[in-house]
């Protein structure tokens, strides 16, 4: 099977009819999704897997509560939190506040380097890195993932077709959207 991932901000003239942006996919049933944002219990996934080297995507806490940002394998959808499994990754609230005290309106991002060894996922707070947070290691087809719960709210930019807040370290690119070529 032959595959491309598609930028869309190559500025380069590409026939990009009919890619839709990308946004959420799997999740679960008590997860609600309007858009880019997200909100009730559960997990959530990008509808795009992380393809290329260096990945970045970006979480604004839209409403507090329960919720974790982070990576997941397709399966994890169906998990209750982000991270509670050997296929997802990721830090939550309670991490993020410990180190940085995170408030509604805040950004998270979260960056993937598979170009390098070992495998990097980094987290960011308003554009800074927590680099105390990084985890290494993640291996195999991933996606961008969040969960939540206790009422909390999530908006997140995947191929930075809205603008990201904060824009993505140097090296590092929107989620693409990947197609078949056969």
């Amino acid at each position: 099977k032959l595959g491309a991932c598609l930028s869309k901000n190559t500025g380069e003239e590409v026939d990009m009819v009919g890619i839709e942006p990308v946004g959420f996919g799997l999740h679960g049933p008590e997860v609600f999704v309007d858009g880019l944002r997200v909100h009730g219990d559960g997990v959530a996934l990008c509808s795009e897997s992380m393809s290329q080297d260096k990945s970045y995507f970006q979480c604004k806490i839209v409403a507090t509560g329960e919720w974790a940002v982070g990576v997941a394998k397709e399966a994890a959808h169906s998990e209750a939190k982000l991270g509670a499994s050997e296929g997802s990754w990721g830090v939550d609230a309670a991490a993020l506040g410990g180190e940085v005290g995170v408030t509604e309106g805040d950004v998270i991002g979260i960056t993937y380097d598979q170009g390098d060894h070992p495998t990097a996922l980094k987290f960011y707070h308003n554009g800074k890195a927590l680099d105390k947070l990084t985890i290494t290691g993640v291996r195999g087809e991933i996606f961008p993932a969040v969960s939540m719960g206790g009422g909390a709210a999530l908006e997140c930019e995947f191929d930075g077709e809205n603008g990201f807040i904060f824009p993505p370290p140097a090296g590092f690119s929107a989620i693409m959207p990947c197609r078949s070529l056969m």
